[in-house]
């Protein structure tokens, strides 16, 4: 038994790429949703991951700005 839990995430450290498996398959093409965040599809238009480019720059950005919005709330 030597099954891959879905949904998994995985990391490339040397790249900076999250991605997030949702289901089994060969990507067949992908769809921008905005820049460096793709959805990956699969056969028949199924979707089968999302893929952020530039995680770790995308976090930091987003986590500096919901602190900074926190602090001028008070």
């Amino acid at each position: 038994m030597n099954e891959k839990k879905i949904p998994r995430v995985l990391y490339d450290k040397e790249s900076d790429i999250l991605y997030v498996v949702v289901a089994e398959g060969e990507e067949e093409g992908f769809i921008e949703l905005t820049p460096n965040i793709n959805l990956e599809i699969g056969e028949k238009g199924k979707i089968i991951g999302i893929e952020i480019i530039n995680a770790m720059k995308l976090m930091e950005k987003s986590h500096k700005k919901y602190y900074n919005d926190k602090n001028t709330d008070q």
